[in-house]
């Protein structure tokens, strides 16, 4: 097992032992630079999670006091439920489930493609209109 490998099991293993501490959380997703083993010393802990409610700020606070505590890295939170695009997709994408039911995993995963769908013509007619208006035809 390599160097990087035997790190990225230590996280995953650190982030469970939290996620035993607070079974609101159904979901947690590892993503940024600890997730594709591009981490430095000073690297933060990039995670995702969803409850079965949208986590009130104390809850937040905790849970970032306790990974922090267990991976000796600062911590950037993302409530599933409240983000919104293009960051929910790059989470998807790029990010490895930790904890949780795949069925969870996979209800982001939908949601992110139907609102990708709605959302794109959108987004090519904005795009379309600033090159227009910055760079003419």
């Amino acid at each position: 097992m390599s160097v990087h490998q035997e790190e990225q099991n230590t996280i995953d293993i650190l982030i469970r032992k939290v996620m035993e501490k607070h079974p609101d959380i159904r979901l947690s997703i590892l993503f940024g630079s600890l997730a594709h083993n591009e981490a430095r010393a000073e690297s933060d802990l990039d995670l995702a999670v969803s409850a079965d409610a949208p986590l009130d700020s104390a809850s937040k606070m905790q849970l970032i006091e306790d990974l922090a505590a267990a991976t000796g890295r600062p911590v950037d939170l993302v409530d599933l439920r409240s983000a919104g695009e293009p960051l929910t997709g790059e989470i998807l994408r790029k990010g490895r489930r930790i904890t949780g039911d795949p069925s969870r995993h996979a209800f982001y995963i939908t949601r992110h493609l139907l609102d990708q769908a709605d959302f794109m013509p959108y987004r090519k007619r904005i795009l379309d209109e600033r090159r227009t208006a910055w760079i003419g035809r």
